[in-house]
């Protein structure tokens, strides 16, 4: 029953809100002529009735409906009571005897008109209350669709700045005023954009002079300040303070202007900022999160880097360290041979801790930004001759066959670095296939990109392995690595190099079994410019 009252006095409350619009004078010279008219209307259905021989009962009631209607279509209480007397004046003139008379005669007349004034009394007491409901409801629902909006709007914003700007823009446009965003700079605030209705800056409305203050005000305290509030309540704006930190993320300031704010304006305004204090910290949490999960995987890749080193270091020093002390102590009981083979061992040893310690530090100045690049044009086929001067001396244990290139494959870049590249990826595949298989690297023109790439027949890496292998401190069949001569620096260094030059590298599988190591970088023309 309740919800068929408020769908049948819906509209009358949305023509009531419309006048509630117009200012004090105005609105109340609207209620005076609705008040009237209303009198006037009654009566003239009255007389209709009366011509008609219908008693004084219908007459009462249309009296009682023109109160009830002036309780629905004006502000005031008073004139309900002004509206009720009126009736029953109207009534006793207009329809008792004698007629256009105030004086009547009959005994059942005081008591009609005494009823006759409570009934409409009570009656548009009951219409008044229904209004309020009416609109108290209305509200609400409006305030609701004002929230779900802001917050729909809000949730797919990701940086403070676009939240406030965002909040400006929706709050100018809600309360049909000029805002202003004074953006917090750390110990105050400074005004940064102002949103007007029409999406177009105000072009007046601030007072540089005592404005910025009454907005730094609100900063400090993390309250609102200025007009409607206790804190210099003559400024001609409110200003809210946005975000829940200390101090906020910022401050908005609504212009009064030749308007003052009304209570539901300050309601919408307090709940739009309370959505964008909450948008405001939902990206607090999430970049605090984030910066959480670096820091605990820093903290995992520094654990990694110190037990791979404490392992694979002492490995190969433990050697060096057996066999020297062996050759120190000799007492002549050693050949040559066996000389050699000692000496030969801590050489190899002595080579990969040397090629560790250049890939660790070439890694760490790369992803620090600690490197640039010394480029020059170069022929991909010299970069890949003088990395094989340089490739594991095992790789005389397998087959490496170099195929020429089909074209001009000139690149831009650091010789140094990309013999470094070329270098790693022949030994991975040296490092990870049994003696005897097949290693080739080959070298092509493909459009705007020069295409290398190293290819071996070894046993391959597993699908679940192939995402992982570019990763730092990763080894495959191993995880991280751990305890084997291998940092997973090799492969991580050669991705960072190339990305660094402008290119790409991957891995792809080699038929019917092996793996193809790739990487492309720009290709240039004699004037080094790239290729079309």
């Amino acid at each position: 029953m309740r919800s068929e009252s408020v769908a049948r006095f819906g509209r009358l409350s949305s023509i009531v809100e419309f006048r509630g619009r117009l200012s004090r004078g105005t609105r109340r010279l609207v209620d005076a002529i609705v008040t009237i008219g209303l009198l006037a209307i009654a009566t003239a259905v009255g007389m209709g009735f009366d011509s008609m021989g219908m008693g004084d009962a219908p007459i009462v009631v249309v009296y009682v409906l023109s109160v009830q209607l002036v309780a629905l279509f004006t502000t005031s209480r008073a004139l309900c009571v002004i509206s009720t007397a009126l009736s029953v004046l109207a009534f006793n003139y207009f329809f008792t005897s004698p007629r256009l008379s105030l004086a009547a005669w009959g005994s059942q007349y005081p008591g009609e008109f005494i009823v006759m004034c409570i009934v409409a009394f009570v009656s548009s007491e009951v219409s008044v209350e229904l209004r309020q409901r009416v609109r108290g409801e209305q509200e609400t629902s409006r305030l609701l669709r004002v929230l779900l909006e802001t917050d729909h709007m809000l949730q797919g914003l990701e940086s403070p700045t676009d939240v406030l700007e965002a909040t400006g823009a929706q709050l100018s446009k809600l309360l049909d005023r000029d805002v202003v965003w004074y953006e917090s700079t750390g110990e105050k605030v400074e005004p940064r954009r102002s949103f007007s209705p029409g999406g177009e800056s105000p072009a007046g409305g601030l007072d540089v002079l005592t404005e910025p203050s009454v907005a730094m005000r609100a900063f400090e305290n993390g309250e609102p300040a200025g007009e409607g509030t206790p804190r210099f309540s003559s400024a001609s704006g409110l200003y809210l303070p946005v975000g829940d930190a200390h101090p906020p993320e910022g401050v908005m300031g609504l212009l009064v202007g030749d308007r003052p704010l009304e209570s539901k304006e300050r309601g919408v305004a307090s709940a739009v900022v309370g959505e964008a204090t909450l948008a405001l910290g939902r990206i607090r949490a999430l970049r605090e999160r984030e910066q959480a999960q670096m820091s605990a995987e820093k903290e995992r890749l520094r654990a990694n880097l110190l037990r791979s080193i404490s392992h694979d270091l002492r490995t190969p020093l433990t050697s060096i360290i057996g066999s020297v002390d062996i050759l120190l102590d000799r007492d002549g009981s050693l050949d040559d041979v066996e000389s050699r083979r000692l000496l030969g061992g801590v050489r190899s040893d002595a080579t990969w801790l040397g090629e560790t310690v250049e890939n660790l530090l070439a890694i760490t100045r790369l992803e620090n930004g600690g490197m640039r690049l010394s480029t020059n044009l170069e022929l991909m086929d010299d970069v890949i001759e003088e990395a094989l001067r340089h490739v594991d001396r095992r790789v005389s244990e397998h087959s490496l066959v170099v195929e020429p290139s089909d074209g001009d494959c000139l690149v831009d870049v650091d010789a140094r670095l990309m013999v470094q590249v070329v270098v790693n990826l022949v030994n991975n595949a040296v490092k990870y296939t049994p003696a005897g298989s097949h290693i080739t690297i080959t070298l092509r023109r493909a459009g705007k990109w020069v295409e290398t790439s190293v290819s071996d027949d070894g046993p391959g890496i597993p699908p679940e392995d192939r995402s992982k292998v570019f990763d730092t401190f990763y080894t495959v069949d191993q995880g991280l690595a751990d305890g084997h001569r291998s940092f997973g620096l090799g492969l991580s260094l050669c991705k960072s190099i190339v990305e660094a030059h402008g290119g790409s590298i991957w891995l792809d599988s080699a038929t019917p079994h092996g793996c193809v190591f790739a990487f492309t970088l720009p290709a240039r023309d004699l004037s080094g410019g790239e290729c079309r």
